[in-house]
């Protein structure tokens, strides 16, 4: 199956993952390749599930995709109807643990997103405006 990957967008314009991307391509090409490559693998549900994503809080259905090895980068998303993906944060992991702030930075991305583009009927929450990327594996309800 095949899956639409967007970007949020806060209410100003801003895409926290186009700012990411954008500061990994002028600071680290390297790990900024890999991220670029796990976003279109993000397409196709075949690639969802470990290794390239995996749940983070799923109480509130919160995703990450990470890649690399030493450097490594997570990107957080959730899924929508309609075969969506909305990518809503990234950064580099600089510690073993995940940092609870990008966590509930993402969290708090997605209730806004919900908020503001709410489900009805034949309508999945999308805006011409958004920024189509490239899944996951994670087989649940959407």
């Amino acid at each position: 199956m095949i899956y639409r990957v967007l970007f949020y967008q806060i209410e100003n314009g801003e895409k926290p993952v186009s700012v990411f991307l954008e500061t990994l391509r002028t600071e680290n090409s390297e790990l900024h390749k890999l991220v670029t490559a796990g976003l279109s693998k993000l397409r196709d549900s075949n690639n969802h599930g470990k290794p390239l994503t995996d749940d983070v809080q799923e109480s509130v259905g919160v995703l990450e995709m990470r890649v690399g090895k030493k450097n490594i980068a997570r990107v957080f998303f959730f899924f929508r109807p309609g075969q969506e993906i909305i990518c809503t944060n990234g950064y580099v992991k600089k510690a073993q643990k995940l940092d609870p702030g990008e966590v509930d930075r993402a969290a708090r991305y997605k209730q806004d997103w919900e908020r503001r583009y709410p489900v009805t009927g034949g309508e999945h929450g999308s805006q011409k405006s958004k920024s189509k990327v490239s899944g996951s594996r994670h087989k649940r309800a959407r």
